[in-house]
């Protein structure tokens, strides 16, 4: 595990006088580190998630995920993600991230919300999606996974 200050003095990405060459291994374990930090920040988003007021932060995250071109995701899209078996564990963190204008509510009925990330307003969310999207793993990929290695076994 590589620290970012470690990676930074690693390959004098703070030294502007230095060029950054890098030949054959030291490209591929300039994407290893790259990659390792970037999954550090996946984790850290995930603890961040548990601690986030009422599932916002696990909304938010899912929502990230299951970003599609075309911008609309179901609230079943949301809990299947988050391995989740009941929609009113959802409600709270919807009307949170409405409130904080985090996410935009299409339509919004007893059983269906059609939501999509407020990347508009909230411009870092491009960045904190394709982080998400390529890093975190969510509860429903674990599961999956953990369901394959049993499979195998």
């Amino acid at each position: 595990m590589i620290s970012f200050n470690e990676f930074i003095e690693k390959y004098h990405l703070d030294n502007i006088d230095q060029v950054l060459e890098l030949k054959g291994h030291e490209k591929i374990d300039f994407i290893n580190d790259l990659n390792a930090l970037m999954k550090t920040i996946g984790r850290i988003f995930d603890k961040l998630t548990t601690i986030f007021s009422l599932r916002g932060g696990q909304v938010l995250m899912s929502l990230a995920k299951l970003k599609t071109p075309e911008e609309f995701i179901s609230k079943t899209d949301v809990l299947n993600c988050l391995n989740l078996d009941r929609r009113e564990k959802l409600i709270h963190g919807f009307e949170f991230l409405n409130e904080q204008n985090y996410i935009k509510i299409k339509k919004k009925t007893s059983k269906l919300h059609i939501v999509s990330l407020n990347e508009k307003d909230n411009p870092d969310f491009i960045l904190f999606r394709e982080i998400v999207q390529k890093f975190w793993t969510s509860p429903q990929e674990e599961k999956n996974k953990a369901k394959k290695w049993s499979d195998l076994k």
